[in-house]
């Protein structure tokens, strides 16, 4: 078997445990943080764009380091760092405490994170790259399936607890995972997708992966260029405006579900639990799509799929409705997922891609940050929820645009990502 589909197991296990124990994890663990600390929705709104906006400030330094020392190397160190941080967060005895080691977490995440993980993916798939990156993306959704289990856990150990130990398993599996992790196909002899090609042995000067691929331009250039450009910033704003939503479902579900239709919180899990099953029916759809239709059309399908979710959260709060729209939320995610960084490939290529993410993630931010903080303070301020899902109708209506006005991608020769 190609080498790079162990390269992706290593990257979907990485992403299982990032969303089981901590993304995935955030909305399970609201509630209780809310019950101890006496915080508002607005409050445990506010850590969760904190997070973001930290995220997509070091997103720039991020693509840098990713480029200059490589996306393995980085990501051992983001996972030891979220593993020590999530041990000190289950001593945290108050806000200032709590946010310095999530806010550590927050680092720790985005060195291990997608950035890494999909520029080592994109080095070593072309052809079949949406599948790669789909399948990557499952990891996510494999994690998020563990939301009942961890919610009985919290209510057995305490989420203290549950925090520690969660810390000791990040510790424990960061390197094995990253030994999966080579950088590029040319740093062991192979090309992308497998093809039968000699491999140009890389020379002293080279930084750690930059493997047989030459480029004439400096990655810094190739990144200034298509940060200036009209793709770079709608592929950006649908970006956005997707993880608006997304960043907003996953901090706010659980509780509205509790709050609003009256469920419990391991029921409100367990819907969390098909919200995922759907996303990963989405992802495997999008991701066998994604290599053989536009693109394009295929993420304004997902960003309308979005909006009709958080539509139906508006106009039917009850059971019926909560279902019907994580399970849209959901093959809306995963349809999507995928497609991002891989139209983000086909329009800039590989050689920079570290760095355009990274300078990507700046405007990304913006709807991680303001999704759910806009949900929070219009719940805490209207009195509910309604208004909250509503203007996220508009966001993913809008994110849809964005990408049906995107130009078809230019024709590309291979260059090894040197990074």
């Amino acid at each position: 078997m190609f080498r790079g589909w162990w390269v992706v197991a290593g990257a979907m296990g990485v992403q299982a445990l990032q969303s089981a124990l901590f993304h995935g994890a955030f909305g399970v663990y609201a509630p209780f943080w809310m019950a101890e600390f006496g915080w508002s929705r607005t409050t445990i709104s506010l850590v969760h764009s904190l997070q973001r906006t930290e995220s997509g400030l070091l997103g720039p330094v991020n693509g840098w380091l990713v480029h200059r020392f490589g996306p393995q190397r980085m990501t051992v160190l983001g996972l030891g760092l979220m593993g020590a941080a999530m041990i000190a967060l289950g001593f945290a005895t108050g806000f200032g405490t709590f946010l310095a080691a999530f806010l550590v977490m927050a680092v720790g995440a985005s060195f291990c994170g997608f950035l890494s993980l999909s520029t080592i993916v994109v080095n070593w798939f072309e052809r079949q790259r949406a599948t790669a990156l789909a399948l990557t993306g499952l990891g996510m959704s494999v994690g998020g399936l563990t939301a009942p289990l961890l919610a009985w856990f919290i209510l057995a150990y305490g989420w203290r607890g549950v925090s520690i130990g969660s810390g000791l398993v990040f510790l424990a599996l960061m390197l094995p995972l990253g030994r999966l992790l080579i950088t590029a196909p040319e740093d062991v002899g192979l090309r992308p997708d497998g093809e039968a090609r000699a491999a140009e042995p890389a020379t002293p000067a080279d930084p750690p992966g930059a493997g047989a691929g030459r480029e004439e331009r400096p990655a810094s250039a190739v990144a200034w260029r298509a940060a200036r450009s009209r793709a770079f910033w709608l592929i950006s704003i649908g970006h956005s405006n997707a993880l608006a939503i997304v960043s907003a479902v996953g901090v706010h579900y659980v509780i509205y579900a509790q709050e609003v239709i009256g469920l419990s919180v391991t029921t409100a899990a367990a819907l969390l639990t098909l919200m995922t099953v759907c996303s990963m029916v989405g992802q495997t759809v999008g991701g066998l799509l994604g290599d053989r239709l536009d693109k394009r059309h295929l993420a304004a399908g997902g960003m309308l799929l979005h909006a009709a979710a958080m539509a139906t959260l508006t106009f039917l709060p009850n059971l019926l409705g909560a279902v019907a729209a994580v399970v849209m939320h959901g093959l809306a995610w995963g349809l999507r997922g995928p497609l991002m960084s891989a139209l983000r490939a086909d329009y800039f290529g590989r050689a920079a891609f570290a760095m355009v993410m990274g300078f990507s993630s700046l405007i990304v931010t913006v709807g991680s940050v303001l999704g759910p903080l806009l949900v929070g303070l219009l719940a805490d301020g209207a009195g509910g929820y309604a208004w909250g899902f509503g203007v996220l109708v508009v966001v993913g209506l809008t994110g849809a645009m964005a990408f049906l006005l995107l130009e078809r991608p230019p024709a590309r020769t291979s260059v090894v990502a040197r990074t």
